[in-house]
């Protein structure tokens, strides 16, 4: 009996999955988006194409604007969309969620899983859904034009956990026929904790303003990450694995720092950061943005740093070099990515007044 996947999201990553899911004889696939264009596309192809790293195409049994008829009847709901969009997509999901409704958040950014429960919850929604993640996208996608991906590649390895935990295997038992590579761990802090983006974004990123900002081309990587910034990555990362640990993770099992990282999934070491970044091949054609803002900064403080700072205060541990980097950006920037719509606060995640056995044990249960 064909499993019927519903894909949230209209640009490069959800098109990108839908039409790798489609490509599967067992798999039936929709996919919603808030704009009609995209839609209208999308249902006059009636399928999309993925060439590249991945070539077939995928058919679809529709394309909508009714969020409603996308998620009636859906054995996975995949939602494949910034984060800083995942509390409005929750919210508008809301009325439609029911009972045992498995969704899965690619990628979830920095406690995913847990924004998203408690933001059905503030909607008035409180059924016992399973909330999956992975600690990123499956492909590296690019649109060619709606319903044309090049996929410029796969990932070998995709680290994925439920929440609950003790509720995963509706989860798996819809993914693992097609997203080949996957690794399940047994609680999302671990895919949560797998969060480089918000270590190597924001600040290079700010502290490289003024070039960026002349219209110079340059390698974000290779050149805008010397030894002082680098350092002080190195140091911000350190922040991020002691909390992990004070969670129950164990470094080289379900926690990795920035060296471990790197060199797992791109052959890369060195001495410092600096070096491994600029040893990185698949970095050589990446260049800097001339945006300042933009998501690497808008995305990654408030669903990746604020979280990560706000419950390593919750439970006692140094967070000041990362405060430092969201204080610097804030004030560059004349902005509250703090209090933002979009930033994942204590109480946005669920988690406020917690101890560390607690936030442990409700990511293995999803109680309280």
């Amino acid at each position: 009996m064909k499993k019927t996947v519903a894909i949230v999201g209209g640009g490069n990553g959800a098109q990108a999955m839908a039409g790798y899911f489609g490509m599967h004889e067992d798999y039936e696939v929709r996919i919603f988006d808030y704009f009609d264009k995209t839609i209208d596309a999308l249902n006059a192809k009636g399928a999309i194409e993925l060439v590249g790293a991945v070539e077939g195409v995928g058919k679809l049994a529709f394309a909508t604007t009714d969020l409603q008829k996308a998620l009636d009847g859906a054995d996975l709901i995949m939602v494949v969309a910034p984060a800083i969009y995942h509390a409005k997509i929750a919210k508008d999901m809301a009325p439609f969620v029911k009972k045992d409704t498995v969704i899965f958040l690619s990628p979830s950014s920095v406690f995913g899983a847990f924004a998203f429960k408690k933001t059905l919850e503030d909607c008035g929604n409180h059924e016992e859904v399973v909330i999956g993640e992975s600690n990123s996208l499956l492909f590296a996608a690019r649109l060619i034009e709606n319903g044309k991906v090049n996929i410029g590649g796969k990932k070998d390895v995709l680290m994925v956990a439920a929440f609950p935990s003790d509720k995963g295997q509706a989860m798996y038992d819809i993914i693992e026929p097609v997203m080949e590579g996957i690794k399940a761990y047994d609680s999302v802090l671990a895919t949560s904790f797998d969060n480089t983006n918000c270590m190597v974004h924001p600040l290079p990123t700010m502290l490289n303003c003024n070039w960026s900002e002349s219209g110079a081309k340059y390698k974000y990587y290779h050149e805008g990450i010397g030894p002082i910034c680098g350092k002080v990555i190195e140091d911000i990362d350190r922040e991020r694995v002691e909390i992990g640990k004070k969670l129950g993770l164990t470094l080289g099992e379900d926690l990795y720092d920035i060296y471990m990282e790197y060199e797992d999934q791109y052959g890369a070491t060195g001495p410092d950061v600096s070096t491994v970044l600029k040893s990185v091949q698949a970095y050589d054609n990446i260049y800097a943005s001339n945006d300042v803002r933009s998501r690497y900064i808008y995305e990654d403080i408030p669903t990746g740093m604020v979280p990560f700072v706000a419950v390593g205060k919750l439970l006692g541990m140094p967070v000041h070099k990362m405060q430092m980097v969201i204080d610097l950006c804030e004030g560059m920037l004349d902005e509250d990515f703090t209090n933002c719509e979009s930033a994942r606060s204590l109480e946005k995640l669920g988690l406020a007044g917690m101890t560390a056995e607690q936030i442990v044990a409700y990511a293995r249960t999803g109680k309280k």
